[in-house]
């Protein structure tokens, strides 16, 4: 007996047999499930996946198809009836649906459910603004939970280590879809939040790349999203692609589109820092050169209006030490603001290799203490400045020809308003002037 020979296909001409067979038996199906996984490409077609509790599919509804279609806007959740062919997609291999029409039956269960604890937890106050905690100004230690293996995590590191190379990146591994996903992500959050103080992190990134409604349910149960209410640490949820919502992100203190979103979000926060320490230098450098112009200008106000301005000599000589004391009080506030710049800039070179958190405290302490010690310097000095000018007003207002005629003394002078210092110059009958402290008198000279 001869044997069979065996017919041996090629990849290609299966799916096209394949193809060929569903599309002639299954030329007009009309299928009812719950729509998920929405994508509508640059193209205009249309690709979701259509389910119930027991199975899945994929359709595809091509634009000119979509454009005619009872229904032609889709959302995830839908429970809709598609019409079209059972087909296969020869490059992948995959049983597919090409719809023809759809019609819209009403809202699927997963929808349905998610929409309800949706409306639980914000009637309970897990959503509510006033709760959430602000993110650190520049955290120190970065807590991340996910999956290990995932594109999310390593999305993370590199963007972290590439903006912020001296961060600590500390990854608790966890499953984030299918059973036993919900605990896992929880114990990760709650491993942070009961860490020695050494281990503590400033902030947790928790999440995963996108997927399906049923992929990312892990992150609407309830061990998720209570671990993220109860958890002292600021919680960024970064869960799936931007158009997926979940529970987690309306509990989260902030909800980031992306999981590489969320680390843009954290490495900003040291942009913030770093200006916030340029607008303080600036505004201390204006209040200081305001300040000592507003002293100048009040200085110069009592100079004008004191007995000093009968005294030019003696005014240039006190513009001249006001001058100097100026000068060396700018000098000094130069060189101590110098020093303070060195050690920022100092700092900043060693930004990336130290402990943020701490040497963000120990330079706040910095910038008061330079600022309380400016402020006494240029106050002392100020003071003393003031005293100078007491002294030299006292012994000017000495010398004023007011306070000696004041004393009970006259000045004279003859008729050509000469002073007269000796009698023997006056000739008799000469007439003459006397001031005195008030007012004038004239007289006749009588000689014996």
């Amino acid at each position: 007996m001869l044997p069979i020979e065996e017919k041996v296909y090629k990849v290609s001409e299966l799916t096209q047999l394949v193809k060929l067979t569903l599309e002639t038996q299954f030329s007009a199906i009309s299928v009812l499930g719950e729509a998920s996984g929405v994508v509508l490409a640059s193209s205009g077609h249309l690709y979701f996946t259509l389910k119930d509790g027991a199975g899945a599919m994929k359709v595809v509804m091509f634009r000119g198809q979509l454009q005619k279609s009872a229904l032609n806007r889709l959302e995830n959740g839908q429970q809709i009836i598609v019409q079209g062919t059972l087909s296969v997609y020869p490059l992948r291999g995959e049983m597919q649906i090409i719809a023809s029409n759809m019609r819209l039956q009403g809202i699927g269960d997963i929808f349905a459910a998610l929409e309800k604890l949706k409306k639980a937890y914000q009637e309970q106050g897990y959503f509510d603004e006033q709760r959430k905690k602000p993110l650190p100004l520049l955290p120190g230690r970065i807590g991340v939970v996910t999956s290990p293996t995932g594109a999310a995590v390593r999305d993370i590191v590199r963007i972290l280590r590439r903006r912020f190379p001296g961060i600590a990146i500390v990854i608790f591994p966890a499953k984030v879809q299918g059973e036993g996903a919900a605990a896992q992500i929880a114990s990760g959050i709650e491993y942070f939040n009961n860490a020695d103080p050494d281990e503590k992190v400033d902030v947790l990134i928790v999440g995963r790349g996108g997927g399906s409604y049923e992929d990312l349910w892990a992150f609407n149960e309830a061990p998720v999203v209570e671990a993220i209410y109860q958890s002292r640490i600021p919680v960024i949820s970064a869960v799936g692609h931007e158009i997926d919502f979940t529970i987690a992100d309306f509990v989260a203190d902030m909800r980031a589109a992306t999981p590489s979103a969320a680390a843009e979000i954290v490495v900003g926060k040291k942009d913030e820092f770093m200006s916030h320490i340029d607008f303080l230098r600036h505004n201390l450098m204006r209040y200081m050169e305001k300040l000592v112009h507003e002293k100048k200008s009040t200085l110069g106000q009592l100079l004008m209006e004191s007995s000093l301005a009968y005294f030019p000599g003696h005014l240039q000589e006190l513009d001249q030490r006001l001058d100097g004391g100026e000068f060396t009080l700018n000098r000094l506030f130069q060189q101590s603001l110098n020093r303070g710049l060195s050690r920022w800039n100092h700092a900043g070179q060693r930004f990336a290799a130290f402990d943020m958190g701490a040497m963000l405290k120990n330079r706040e302490l910095q910038i008061q203490n330079l600022g309380t010690s400016l402020a006494a310097n240029f106050s002392q000095r100020l003071q003393q400045r003031r005293e100078k000018i007491n002294v030299l007003d006292s012994k000017l207002a000495g010398m004023n020809p007011e306070s000696v005629l004041a004393k009970g003394y006259s000045i004279t002078t003859d008729q050509h308003q000469r002073l007269v210092k000796d009698s023997s110059v006056l000739a008799a009958d000469e007439k003459i002037s006397i001031r005195f402290a008030r007012g004038m008198t004239a007289a006749r000279v009588i000689k014996e």
